[in-house]
Order: structure tokens, then sequence, then C-alpha cells
């Protein structure tokens, strides 16, 4: 079996347990909107109806000079009268419908959040990295920001480094050490043990929050999706640098040295951070997720 085969293979056992439900699902909305009412080809039920034998007009029972004409009695038992059959359709018996069992409320607590992410990863690090506090309201914000080529320091969806940045000189020039790239190196190896598809997934189940919370902060008539693929378009777009960087001290804070690069965006810029290796593979994942939303 080819690699190709093995990771189709592999994509479809993991699915299984969507598509099953989404079978369930679908065989309920049969039952309950497609069960068939025609009368074509359906089975007839005779049923034996009695009819009562008519009764003479009024005008019979009187002749012309008012007085009654009644009928002559007689002590001959006629018998009763044949019944008269009358066929009528009727259609197929239905089955009372599976009772349904109403699922349980959306957990939306960063705990439940949290565990859908570790439980989708290989990797034991995500636990490790990602935060324990407002994921959802995070994420909807770091997006937007990221698509208005922002940045939002103050709600990072992951924990800091240990490591510090890291600057060497040469020649009385200052540039990044390759130690500051290799910082990055565990986040994305955590990034990398999540399908797309489980990441999507999750993004569904809890698609109604997102918007809402989107909803909050965003201008009117702009949806998430539009929006999430807007923000990955802004990081796929960073160009690669190659390696050395050189970097100047301003103050508290680095800056790239080349004016081009220190001209991009915030979320560019803090990609190029990452190294021109780990920027390739981060840019990797975001080709898949933007395939993957645009399904």
């Amino acid at each position: 079996m080819s690699d190709q085969e093995a990771q189709s293979t592999s994509q479809m056992a993991q699915m299984k347990p969507y598509l099953f439900a989404a079978g369930v699902l679908i065989a309920i909305l049969l039952v309950a909107f497609f069960w068939p009412t025609s009368d074509q080809d359906q089975p007839l039920t005779t049923v034996p109806v009695a009819v009562e034998p008519a009764l003479p007009a009024v005008d019979e029972l009187a002749d012309p000079d008012g007085s009654e004409n009644m009928p002559p009695q007689t002590d001959v038992f006629e018998g009763t009268r044949e019944i008269q059959s009358l066929e009528i359709e009727t259609g197929q018996d239905i089955e009372p419908l599976p009772d349904i069992v109403e699922a349980e409320p959306l957990d939306e607590s960063d705990g439940a959040i949290k565990n859908a992410f570790m439980t989708m990863a290989t990797s034991p690090l995500v636990g490790k990295y990602l935060i324990n506090e407002g994921l959802l309201q995070k994420f909807v914000i770091n997006v937007n920001s990221i698509a208005n080529q922002e940045m939002s320091p103050n709600y990072s969806l992951v924990v800091a480094p240990e490591e510090e940045f890291r600057v060497y000189q040469q020649a009385d020039r200052e540039w990044i050490d390759t130690s500051s790239y290799k910082r990055y190196n565990a986040y994305i190896d955590a990034l990398e043990s999540m399908s797309t598809d489980d990441l999507v997934k999750l993004m569904d189940t809890y698609r109604g929050t997102l918007e809402a919370k989107f909803a909050e902060i965003s201008p009117p008539n702009t949806s998430f999706d539009s929006m999430l693929l807007k923000a990955i378009n802004e990081l796929l777009n960073t160009p690669i640098i190659p390696l050395p960087i050189e970097v100047y001290s301003d103050s508290v804070m680095f800056k790239f040295k080349d004016e081009q690069i220190e001209a991009l965006s915030g979320p560019q810029k803090q990609l190029i951070r990452t190294g021109p290796e780990n920027t390739r593979r981060i840019k990797d994942i975001l080709r898949d997720l933007q395939d993957a939303l645009q399904k």
C-alpha cells in the first residue's frame, strides 16, 4: 500500500465516528419528513358498511284527498336486505418514530475545549503550551486582528517561550541568533500533531459561539469565515527571509534592519521571527487549513 493510500485510509478511519453520526441524523430526517404518503401501490382493504333501507317519500304516504295511504301490513318475513360493501383505500401503517434524545448542551468551558485539543493531538505539548482561559474569545480576537494586519499580544492563545530572544554581534552589526528560532520548534511540532480535518471539525462544533463572539467586535455584514480566510492569507503572504537576518536595537525592542521587512505587518514580522524553516512549516499548515475551509 502506498503512502498516499495509507494516508487516505487513516483519514477515513478518523472520519468514521462523524460519518456514523451524520448517518443517524439523516435516517431520522428521512423517517420524519420523507415517509411515503402516496396511495399508489398500496393494498386495498374491504370494510363492510351497513346501509339503511330507503324510506318512502312523504308525498307517497298520502292520497290526493289527504287521507293517509299506509303500506299494507304483512306477516311475511322478507329477511334482511343484502349488505352492500364499500371498498375504501387505506394508507400504509406508519411505525412510530424512534424517541429522539435531546443532545446535551454544548460544553463551552475552557477545560472542555483544551481537552478536545489534547485529545486530537499526538503531542503532549499541546496541553503545556495552550492557555487555560478565554480560548474561544481570544481565538476570535486574534483572527480579527491578524486579518486587519494587527497583533493582539494581550490575547495570546499560547504561553510565551521560556527561552529569551537572542542576537549576536558581528562586525558591529546585530543578527538574530539561531537559538531564537529553535525555541519555536516545539510549538510547531505540537501544531503539526493535530490533523487539519480535526481542527476544522472542532471549529464547526463551536461555530455558533465563534460567530456570536465575532459579531460583538466586527463591523456589520462581516462573516467570521471570510475574516478567517483573510487572516490566513495575511500570514501566507509573509516572505521567506534567508539567514542571517539583521536587526538593530531601538530603545527596548529590536527592529529589522531591512526597511522592506520592517514595513511588513505585525503578524508577518512575528512569523519571520520564527525563522525561515519554521515559517515554511507554518505556511504548509495554513495552506492545508485554507484548502479545507474552501471545500
